[in-house]
C-alpha cells in the first residue's frame, strides 16, 4: 500500500509541475491586444495607421508618398524593411536624423510592433513635424498580412523577430536574425 501511495504522490507532483509550467508559459504569451493597449496608454497623442491603410496609400498614384522611417536597429533593418524606407538611428537627435526634411512632410514610422516607432513619432511631433503617423503593428503586422518586405532593393522573405518574446507576434516562418550570407 505504501508503494502505491508513493507512486500516486510522484504522479501528482509530476502533473502539478507540468501544469505549473504550462500555466507559466501561457501567462507569458503576448497578444496584439496587449501590445496595442500598451502603445495607446503610453502614446495616445500619436496617430496610428493600419498596415492596410498604408498599403493603399502607397499604391495611390494621386497621393504624396510618405517618408517611411525604420527606427529599428541597423541589424533588424538589414534583414528586411519596407520598400524605400529610410533607416534612422533613433539615438540621434531628430534634427540630425531628418536634416532637410520639411516639417509638413507626411511621415510614417515603424519598428517591430509599434512601441519604439510610437516613441519616435512623439519625438518628431515635439520637434515640430505635423503629419506624423505610427504604423500600427509595424513590420510584424505588415509581413504577417503578406505585404512585401525588401533587402537591397529586392523582395525578401524574412523579418528580424527582435527576440523570442516579441517574435511571438511574427509568423515563425518569417523569422531571420541575420540577413542571408552574400555567399548564397
Amino acid at each position: 500500500m505504501n508503494k502505491l501511495l508513493l507512486i500516486l504522490i510522484v504522479i501528482g507532483l509530476l502533473a502539478a509541475a507540468i501544469g505549473g509550467f504550462w500555466w507559466y508559459r501561457r501567462g507569458r504569451r503576448l497578444t496584439w491586444t496587449q501590445v496595442n493597449t500598451m502603445i495607446h496608454d503610453n502614446f495616445s497623442q500619436v496617430s496610428q495607421l493600419s498596415v492596410h491603410t498604408l498599403h493603399a496609400w502607397l499604391a495611390d498614384p494621386h497621393k504624396q508618398k510618405p517618408l517611411l522611417l525604420d527606427v529599428r536597429s541597423r541589424m533588424e533593418y538589414e534583414v528586411s524593411h519596407l520598400h524605400h524606407a529610410r533607416w534612422v538611428n533613433a539615438k540621434e537627435s531628430v534634427a540630425q536624423a531628418l536634416a532637410g526634411v520639411p516639417h509638413d512632410q507626411p511621415i510614417v514610422a515603424y519598428c517591430s510592433v509599434g512601441y519604439r516607432s510610437s516613441a519616435y513619432c512623439a519625438r518628431l511631433m515635439k520637434d515640430g513635424f505635423t503629419d506624423v503617423h505610427d504604423l500600427r503593428g509595424s513590420i510584424f503586422q505588415w509581413a504577417n498580412a503578406g505585404f512585401p518586405v525588401y533587402r537591397n532593393g529586392k523582395i525578401a522573405h524574412h523579418v528580424h523577430p527582435y527576440n523570442h518574446h516579441w517574435g511571438q507576434l511574427l509568423k515563425r516562418s518569417l523569422w531571420a536574425f541575420h540577413p542571408p550570407s552574400a555567399q548564397h
